[in-house]
C-alpha cells in the first residue's frame, strides 16, 4: 500500500514538473508566435522593404555557406573533390556578393524562381488533374489549382520588373503570418495541456 502510494506521488510529481516545463514553452511559443504575426503583417503592408530584407539575407546566406564551403574543401587537401567544392564555395560568394552589389538583380532572380515554381507545379498539377479526368477519377480541384498556378506565373511574369518589388516580400510575409498563427496555436494547445497536468497533480 505504501509502494502504491509512492508510485502515486511520484507521477503527480512526473505530472507537476511536465506541466510547469509546458507553461514556461508556452510563453516561449506565444511571444515568438506573436512577433513573427506582427513581422509577416508588417511584411505584407511593406513588402518591398521585405523583399530588399530578403534578398539581403539570402545573400548572406550564400557568402555564409561558400566560405564553409571553402574552408570544407581545403581541409581534404587532395582530389579533385576539393577543387570542386573549393569552387562551388567560391561561386557562391560571389553570388551572394553580386547580389549585395545589385540588390535589384537579386530581386528579379528571386521573383523568376518563384514564377518557375509556380509554372512547374501548375502544369504538374494540370497534367495529373487531366489524367485523373480522363480516368473517371475526378481531377477537377486539380486542373483548377493548376490553371490558377499556370495564370499567375503568367501575370507575375508579364509584371517583371516591377512584380519583382512586391512578390518576395508578400509571400514572406504570408509565411510568416502562418508560421506565427501556427506557434500561437501551439503555444494555446500546451497551456491548456500544463492547466490539465496541474489539475491531475492536485
Amino acid at each position: 500500500m505504501t509502494e502504491t502510494n509512492h508510485d502515486a506521488a511520484g507521477q503527480k510529481e512526473t505530472a507537476f514538473v511536465a506541466g510547469k516545463e509546458a507553461a514556461h514553452n508556452k510563453w516561449i511559443l506565444l511571444i515568438i508566435g506573436i512577433v513573427t504575426l506582427i513581422g509577416g503583417t508588417l511584411a505584407i503592408a511593406m513588402p518591398l522593404i521585405a523583399s530588399v530584407t530578403a534578398v539581403f539575407f539570402a545573400a548572406w546566406i550564400l557568402i555564409a555557406s561558400g566560405v564553409v564551403g571553402i574552408v570544407a574543401a581545403l581541409r581534404r587537401r587532395h582530389g579533385w573533390h576539393m577543387l570542386a567544392a573549393a569552387l562551388s564555395g567560391a561561386l557562391s560568394v560571389l553570388i551572394g556578393l553580386l547580389i549585395l552589389a545589385q540588390p535589384m538583380i537579386g530581386l528579379i532572380t528571386i521573383t523568376a524562381l518563384i514564377i518557375a515554381f509556380f509554372a512547374a507545379s501548375g502544369a504538374l498539377r494540370l497534367y495529373y488533374g487531366v489524367r485523373m479526368w480522363r480516368q473517371g477519377d475526378g481531377g477537377g480541384w486539380l486542373i483548377a489549382g493548376g490553371l490558377l498556378a499556370l495564370v499567375l506565373a503568367a501575370m507575375l511574369l508579364a509584371g517583371l520588373p516591377l512584380s519583382a518589388a512586391w512578390v518576395p516580400g508578400v509571400l514572406l510575409g504570408i509565411d510568416l503570418v502562418m508560421w506565427g498563427i501556427i506557434l500561437i496555436a501551439v503555444g494555446t494547445q500546451s497551456a491548456k495541456l500544463a492547466a490539465a497536468r496541474e489539475a491531475a497533480a492536485l
